[in-house]
């Protein structure tokens, strides 16, 4: 099963839910999950990958990726989600295995347990007898009106390079290369990143300083820390998010305008939710900024290779 060390993870999943931001003073409803659970440190999963490089086509509905995968021989959908250690497998309250570990989240906490996978195969990779996160999903479904069987993050992800094309609506795993293209094009961009726990955040220089965001797929929404808001040059816009936590109660949180780097000049400013991500650090560790979810990330075709450590913008 596990093994027994314990370590601390940072479990993130930022789901746009319902509704659609709006400009003006009317506000837009999203659904922001953040969670963070200590969980035992999983065994490396076996994972078999295939002899040639596979696309999966995928669906982005809420800023969200949708994709097709088999799991225990029926297919399933479910979210890429690089904010996520492991597979997380909806449990939908049917499950006998005891609620083992608590996540923290945005509003309140969730019980997570351990599910067992015999088989799960996408892009002709596959994973067998594997102890996967069990969670139950009822209520991101409900809110989303989609059928959503789990999420697919790090653990399977990690050994080359995730690229996401979000214009084809489609991603690969391919190998790392030293010199990447895309459509025979170099990178617009390479930001190098280190790896909180299983999580790509990369360092941005703004107005002299660094800061420090995480980059995750499975974030709707761009999230900007109440001390990074009062540090930085942002802008304060004329609109409200309101966001729907794991209990279900909306919370309205100011729209923020920033500025990127020089590095990505020449594109439109960034909008940012600001909300309190303090129960997201540990003393001592990197002070997250933010988290640049796929609002941003869309603007782009992207690659993250996990072995190099490096995210490529094209």
């Amino acid at each position: 099963m596990y093994l027994p060390a314990l370590h601390r993870i940072l479990f993130c999943c930022l789901l746009a839910g319902l509704g659609v931001l709006v400009s003006g003073d009317v506000t837009g409803q999203r659904t922001v999950n953040l969670l963070r659970a200590d969980l035992p440190a999983p065994g490396r999963p076996v994972v078999r990958a295939a002899s040639e490089v596979a696309t999966e086509n995928f669906d982005f509905d809420r800023n969200l990726i949708f994709f097709e995968a088999m799991v225990d021989g029926r297919p399933g959908n479910f979210i890429l989600d690089t904010g996520v250690p492991t597979l997380v497998m909806n449990t939908r309250g049917e499950t006998s295995a005891r609620a083992s570990f608590t996540g923290m989240g945005s509003g309140g906490d969730v019980r997570l347990t351990d599910h067992r996978v015999d088989h799960f195969e996408m892009l002709g990779r596959s994973v067998d007898n594997y102890w996967a996160i069990g969670l139950d999903l009822r209520d991101m479904e409900s809110r989303t009106g989609k059928q959503i069987d789990g999420f697919v993050g790090y653990d399977l992800l990690n050994d080359g390079e995730l690229r996401i094309d979000y214009v084809q609506e489609t991603f690969q795993l391919l190998p790392s290369r030293r010199r990447p293209e895309h459509g025979g094009r170099a990178p617009v961009a390479t930001l190098r990143f280190t790896l909180v726990d299983h999580l790509p955040v990369v360092q941005l220089r703004i107005d002299g300083r660094r800061y420090s965001f995480a980059i995750d797929t499975g974030a709707g929404l761009n999230l900007l820390a109440d001390w990074a808001a009062d540090a930085l040059p942002t802008v304060p816009g004329h609109r409200t998010m309101n966001v729907q936590g794991l209990d279900g109660r909306p919370t309205d949180y100011p729209v923020l305008s920033l500025a990127l780097p020089d590095r990505l000049a020449g594109e439109e400013a960034l909008q940012l939710v600001r909300a309190d991500l303090s129960h997201l650090q540990d003393p001592g560790a990197t002070r997250l900024a933010g988290i640049l979810g796929s609002s941003f990330l869309s603007r782009y075709t992207v690659g993250i290779d996990y072995r190099r450590r490096k995210i490529y913008l094209w």
